[in-house]
Formats: structure tokens, sequence, C-alpha cells
């Protein structure tokens, strides 16, 4: 089973021995938590399964939309350690350097996702691995930073660079990309599985009345 809630469709696929074999896209956005269960139903009974048949959840892990990300965790946590499955928590860095190899034929690519106030979280991938930590910086700093012959992914460019334009994650690209991770298959591990935010995440403090 695939899960895709960072970003604004909700989205679900189904992986037999690792390849698609059919998903569901819920395209109105802030509904993933009403759609979520309704899609994987949905996709089983088209695919005449049931609930018993799947054996392990892909989950984009993100950065992407705060709400949508911990809606999809929630979600595999639970079905994850009530029904024993395994976990593939997939960032969308590793996605962007996918997409990169696959569809730029690029090596060396900057995965790069813009976010608010003019600034993009980024990350620099050769082939399957990562060559330095993710950051979030102004793009004129990418600008200045990105190696001249590396591919930039992403939903954003920078000048005179060559880039591949990707306005948002399909849940096909993160079944492709669980083969590149390592399964998560012990409850202590699968319980503090957490996601990736393009700031640090600070709770909504309640004031008092």
């Amino acid at each position: 089973l695939v899960i895709e809630t960072a970003g604004p469709s909700c989205q679900v696929g189904l992986l037999e021995d690792g390849q698609p074999v059919g998903g569901l896209v819920w395209d109105w956005p802030q509904q993933h938590s009403e759609k979520l269960i309704e899609l994987v139903q949905n996709v089983l009974h088209t695919a005449n399964l049931d609930w018993s048949a799947i054996r392990y959840a892909v989950y984009h892990q993100g950065p992407g939309s705060h709400t949508g990300l911990r809606i999809g965790l929630s979600a595999v946590k639970a079905w994850a350690l009530s029904l024993g499955w395994a976990v593939y928590p997939v960032p969308l860095m590793r996605v962007l350097a996918w997409l990169g190899r696959q569809v730029g034929g690029s090596e060396l690519t900057l995965g790069l996702w813009e976010t608010r106030g003019g600034q993009a979280y980024g990350q620099l991938w050769q082939g399957e691995g990562p060559v330095d930590l993710p950051g979030l910086h102004p793009l004129p700093v990418w600008e200045a930073q990105a190696p001249a012959e590396a591919l930039v992914v992403g939903n954003c460019f920078l000048p005179r660079r060559r880039g591949l334009y990707v306005p948002h994650i399909r849940w096909s690209w993160l079944a492709a990309c669980a083969a590149e991770v390592e399964p998560l298959q012990e409850s202590a591990v699968i319980s503090a599985i957490a996601p990736l935010y393009f700031r640090p995440f600070v709770p909504t403090q309640r004031k008092n009345p």
C-alpha cells in the first residue's frame, strides 16, 4: 500500500511484487482525513483484495504539508502496528533525486522545493545517496552554491541551470523509490517514525481563557 498525503491531493496505490497495479487520487485539498480510508477501501475493492493482503506500506515522509504528513503517518502507524506491516518511509529529496536520474538522465541532482518567503528546501544527491544534509535557504543562496553540472529537480528553477520541473509528487514515484529504502519492521522503530518538515515544527499553544 502506497500513501501520499504530503501534497494537495490525497493519493493511494497498490503494489504487487514491487510494481504498481492500481491507485486512486482525490484532488480536492484539505480532505485527506475524510478520504484516506475511503480511498484505500476503494482501491482494495477494485483489486478484489482485503486488508489481510497488504504486507507493507510506503509512506511519503516529507517535507510537505504539516497536517497532511501527520494524517498519513498516523494512519500508517496504526495499520502497520495492528496488522504487522513493514513500513518504507520515503523522503521528498529521494524522490527528486530518483526523478533526476530516471527522467533527467543526471546522476548529480539538486532537489529543490520552494516554500514561503522566497526560500527553498534542498539537498544535493549523487546517484542514490545524498552528498550533504538538506537545508532551507533563500533561492539566491542556492544559486550561488549549486554545482554548475547538477540538474535542478523540483517545483522551482535556478537561473542559467538545467532543470526538471516537478509541481507535485505522484504515488507511483514513491513506489519506485521504496526499492532504495530499508523497510522498518520492529514496532518500536515504526512507532518512532517522524515526518520531515521544511522548518522545525512547533505545535500551536492554546491560549488560556
